[in-house]
């Protein structure tokens, strides 16, 4: 049995959520109208990570829908901390062949003051290239300020899943 799971931060990237979960299969970008993208979602790690948030006005979430085996969701819910930090939720995502129905991560805790690391920035906007989101998107994703990882490994094994990636095209 399987799942569809609605991207919008760092597992955009192929690379990146086919190493967390190799049953995935790319669906096709959609858009969960009525959101806004945040980097103030806290990490483990002291940074900022995407999250979304409702929002009262015409704003909208780009995002890529990706089927996976039911079973790997549950790897999938550990990794991102489903039940602590994030939670799971079916949202209804627009897609040019209709509606979809997909579930996704909410953040439930916020600090304004975070920003994310200039690799997981990285990773959300390689992802937006990846999928042809409109230019005026990925300015929105490159404006956001960033700051360096002070774990210099952790930075450069990051920074190869995306070198690698593009190494393939």
């Amino acid at each position: 049995m399987t799942v569809r799971y609605f991207a919008y931060g760092s597992n955009l990237l192929f690379a990146r959520l086919y190493a967390r979960c190799s049953s995935i299969v790319h669906l096709g970008v959609g858009r969960l109208a009525r959101h806004r993208l945040t980097f103030n979602k806290p990490g483990g790690d002291n940074s900022g990570k995407c999250g979304i948030e409702e929002v009262d006005s015409d704003e909208y979430v780009l995002g890529v829908m990706y089927q996976m085996d039911r079973h790997e969701k549950l790897v999938l819910d550990e990794i991102e901390g489903n039940g602590h930090g994030y939670v799971d939720r079916n949202v209804q995502v627009q897609t040019k062949r209709g509606t979809m129905n997909c579930f996704t991560y909410y953040p439930t805790v916020f600090n304004a003051e975070l920003r994310p690391y200039d690799w997981y920035k990285a990773f959300v906007l390689e992802g937006a290239r990846e999928n042809s989101f409109p230019v005026h998107y990925l300015e929105m994703i490159a404006a956001v300020e960033s700051m360096l990882d002070p774990h210099h490994q952790r930075r450069l094994s990051n920074y190869a899943i995306i070198e690698d990636r593009k190494a393939d095209y």
